[in-house]
């Protein structure tokens, strides 16, 4: 199977932008449409030959036309989209308009686990019912398709605080034991393994690929990496994440869905008890093309990318257990 023709969705996004500059560096291999929102402020990289469209997500010709002649549908969308509805619309369009190859935007690790499963859909999204939706449609021979799946992006969570560091004001918040396996992946190794899946994608045709470059990742070595890279000492804070599990699931039974979310996106990581975050037996780094990297040299990546004054996002960062059931 050959893709030449490559639609990315959301290209604005990180993901979607990240994924066109590394399909930019393979330009012979690939011709490559930007489909955004007619409100998108999107546009494409200076002197490159990326083509932009316009595009109602709630309207399925308008999908379906913006489609024609494409070979691959790559879905970078955020937000709101990710539910079920309009992921199927896409799909479904993409199938009229004849492509034969969707690439879903996946991305955050193992979506067939119980605790992700658990997560309301209304603040996770769909993607484990989307990823239902594609095995029906690959067994009935209408859509060939694939995923990646990197866990939490790596630099974003380290630099934006739900990695449990304020780089900012070297201040550490550990979760539980600080030593629960992570299974992280940078934001560049993503876009760089969706390329190479995209230019040789017959390994991958209907089903996931599971990916993470770091070996022994934990929040403890994190904070050892980032008191070598930085020179300074952290203050830490423990936090008990066996009681975030406990409440965030007390707050699911009580319908309390943002709350629920913010204790789960912690524990779901770092609480060994009830987690599901361990890829370690479905990676598949070597066949498209992972190699793997140190974790010191993973932060100094993430470091230079995000500056090293950048600020945590507070609602990120310091959510303490008694907070998700406060009333």
């Amino acid at each position: 199977m050959e893709l030449k023709n490559i639609a990315i969705l959301g290209p604005r996004g990180n993901v979607g932008s990240g994924v066109i500059t590394e399909l930019l560096k393979k330009s012979n291999n690939f011709s490559i449409t930007a489909i955004s929102r007619p409100s998108s402020t999107y546009e494409a990289p200076p002197n490159s030959d990326v083509t932009t469209k316009s595009v109602d997500y709630a309207s399925f010709d308008s999908l379906r036309d913006a489609f024609a002649g494409q070979d691959a549908i790559v879905n970078c969308i955020t937000g709101g989209a990710t539910q079920y509805e309009p992921s199927k619309l896409i799909i479904d369009a993409a199938i009229a308009a004849g492509v034969p190859f969707y690439f879903a935007n996946e991305f955050v690790g193992n979506i067939k686990t119980e605790q992700f499963i658990r997560l309301p859909e209304s603040r996770a999204g769909a993607k484990a019912r989307i990823r239902t939706y594609l095995e029906e449609l690959g067994q009935q021979g209408k859509l060939q398709w694939t995923a990646l799946n990197g866990g939490p992006f790596f630099d974003m969570w380290l630099m934006k605080g739900p990695a449990g560091f304020d780089v900012v004001n070297r201040q550490a918040r550990i979760y539980g034991t600080g030593e629960h396996p992570l299974y992280w992946t940078p934001l560049s190794t993503i876009a760089r393994t969706v390329a190479n899946m995209l230019a040789n994608p017959a390994p991958f045709v209907n089903h996931p690929v599971y990916i993470c470059p770091f070996k022994g990742l934990t929040q403890n070595k994190l904070l050892e990496t980032l008191e070598t890279v930085l020179g300074a000492k952290f203050e830490t804070t423990a936090v008990d994440v066996a009681l975030m599990n406990k409440n965030a699931k007390i707050a699911m039974e009580r319908g309390d869905f943002v709350r629920a979310m913010r204790g789960f996106t912690f524990s779901n990581q770092f609480y060994e008890g009830d987690s599901g975050n361990d890829l370690s037996a479905l990676l598949e780094n070597e066949a498209v093309g992972v190699e793997i990297i140190s974790i010191e040299d993973g932060v100094r990546e993430a470091i230079e990318r995000w500056g090293k004054d950048t600020p945590v996002v507070e609602g990120m960062y310091r959510i303490n257990p008694e907070d998700i059931l406060e009333e």
